[in-house]
């Protein structure tokens, strides 16, 4: 982000490349996490839902080997001309989880990196 932009964000990202299905009121989309945090998602894409939209988010864990489904919201999309030269996508929060919601957030900690310590 850039110097005079503050950030907002209450949870550590965590590299996180898998597809899923973003399912809003009258879109689907098939795309692939960037990132993920216990709060929320980046998503890549260059179709987004609205912001403020809510929708289903589901994806398969191998980790688990079961489905994690989420709902969520989006709470910004950079689309048309990114900032800075970053990724186009959609920053999601999660509101709720229908499916594995705890164990989701389990295994965010364990594939975390290590050296990102901030004890």
């Amino acid at each position: 982000m850039s110097g005079g932009t503050r950030e907002r964000r209450q949870h550590r990202r965590i590299p996180f490349d898998r597809p899923c299905w973003c399912e809003g009121d009258d879109l689907t989309l098939y795309i692939r996490f960037a990132n993920a945090s216990d709060g929320g998602a980046f998503l890549r894409t260059a179709i987004a839902l609205d912001i403020g939209q809510r929708a289903r988010l589901a994806w398969y864990s191998p980790e688990l080997q079961d489905e994690v489904v989420a709902e969520v919201e989006v709470v910004w999309k950079s689309t048309e001309h990114p900032a800075e030269g970053g990724p186009r996508g959609m920053g999601l929060r999660f509101l709720a989880f229908e499916k594995n919601g705890d164990r989701f957030r389990e295994v965010l900690r364990r594939i975390a990196p290590e050296s990102d310590d901030t004890s």
